[in-house]
């Protein structure tokens, strides 16, 4: 029965989710009429054989015709898709947070900044995607009327005829181990986000003054040099990050490869968060005085409260990161 259901899955999740229910239950009776009362799995496999792949089944359930791009190429296209769109975006909003680190000149609020890297990172993104999605798609319709028709049993395995043993590399997804598309746009944005900052923290993480109803920053928080010193770690992060991202969205569900990549990052990245915040003079002495007009505390006390801080959340942050993983990868 399992690879029954796993057979369903493959050819439902294909199909538009209005339609999936019911073809679901039409294709499982089908199955069911072809098989003996006394079943076995080779039983299983010889119904299964006889209704092809999946990606075949499914497209002979689709309402529309596709006419720029037929069926028998139509799975290649959108795997492709899949592919070349996320990692086009990806090339640019890295160039585009490369130049907008070591370009950025302003003396804008935090927030300001932080709203233009997602508008400005969004679209170029979405320009890029649309390119990518013209070119590629323009290629396809092209193949489709110059190329000769393929067979159809290999239409959407890479080129490998179907077999039922393949459902045995299939794992059924559900909401609680599924991975979400957009979180690996958000990943991007974030990554734009905070190395963009990290570059230029010395002008836009530090006191703010209010100076006729303006913004006025007027001292940094951490020691930009002592920041440049790991710029070699940061990038390391930043890549591991982005490849987590397009590692999350290949796979599309939380499984144990996924989340051992992701306890790598998490640990890599809060070491290296640890590393840094823990270095000599990494907060700036006139900070700690700003801070300390507030608080009454000793100035080396209250660098050490807010580095402790610092490091705690982080921990915790990892390990709760690290534990979401697992629990969705065992559900």
């Amino acid at each position: 029965m399992e690879l029954i259901d796993k057979y369903i899955h493959e050819v439902t999740r294909r199909l538009p989710e209005k339609n999936r229910g019911a073809i679901a239950l039409e294709l499982k009776a089908s199955i069911e009429d072809m098989l003996p009362l006394e079943f076995t799995e080779d039983d299983v496999k010889e119904a299964l054989k006889k209704l092809g792949d999946p990606a075949v089944l499914a497209n002979s359930y689709q309402e529309k015709p596709m006419y720029l791009i037929g069926p028998l190429y139509y799975q290649i296209y959108v795997s492709l898709l899949k592919i070349i769109v996320p990692i086009a975006m990806t090339i640019a909003l890295i160039v585009f947070v490369v130049d907008f680190a070591f370009s950025y000149t302003g003396d804008e609020a935090l927030l300001k900044v932080v709203l233009s890297i997602v508008g400005e990172g969004i679209s170029e993104m979405i320009e890029v995607a649309i390119q990518a999605f013209f070119w590629l798609t323009l290629v396809f319709a092209v193949l489709e009327r110059v190329a000769k028709e393929p067979d159809k049993d290999l239409v959407s395995s890479n080129n490998r005829k179907w077999t039922p043993d393949a459902l045995k590399k299939v794992r059924l997804t559900t909401s609680h181990n599924s991975i979400s598309k957009y979180a690996f746009f958000g990943t991007l944005v974030w990554t734009a986000i905070w190395v963009s900052i990290y570059f230029n923290a010395d002008r836009l993480l530090g006191v703010y003054v209010n100076e006729a109803d303006n913004l006025v920053f007027k001292f940094s928080t951490f020691n930009q040099q002592i920041l440049n010193d790991f710029w070699v770690l940061i990038v390391v992060i930043a890549v591991l990050g982005i490849a987590l991202a397009l590692y999350k969205l290949q796979q599309g569900q939380w499984t144990k490869k996924v989340v051992i990549f992701q306890s790598f990052y998490e640990l890599i990245s809060t070491a290296a968060f640890i590393i840094i915040i823990t270095r000599p003079n990494i907060i700036e002495p006139e900070f700690t005085k700003y801070l300390l007009t507030y608080v009454d505390m000793q100035e080396e006390r209250s660098v050490f409260l807010i580095v402790l801080v610092a490091v705690v959340i982080s921990i915790i942050t990892a390990v709760f990161s690290i534990k979401d993983a697992i629990s969705r990868s065992k559900m």
